[in-house]
């Protein structure tokens, strides 16, 4: 069993379709709060129902959980989610 933790982290749920139409939900943990809004995110970013790609990291016990490192919008805008994982990279849109 996982120890669940919420604070101060970010997490999002989503719907992914598997190959033979079926849903699984996904629990997605992001960064801090703080970390998300100075890479990017709004409270308008992610609306309930928007198409999004997620790139992460699976849990080790192959669970239906990940962290997040990078959204995709559907304009194809990129969005850092501020993974806590220790070897993701930390991408400076300053540089």
């Amino acid at each position: 069993m996982y120890e669940r933790r919420i604070m101060p982290h970010a997490w999002i749920h989503i719907d992914v379709k598997r190959p033979d139409g079926n849903l699984d939900e996904w629990m997605i943990e992001f960064g801090t709060p703080n970390t998300l809004l100075r890479r990017g995110f709004t409270r308008d970013s992610l609306k309930p129902g928007t198409e999004i790609t997620v790139d992460g990291y699976q849990a080790k016990d192959s669970a239906l959980r990940a962290n997040g490192r990078d959204v995709t919008l559907p304009d194809g805008k990129k969005l850092f989610a501020g993974s806590p994982v220790a070897d993701a990279p930390y991408k400076d849109p300053g540089k």
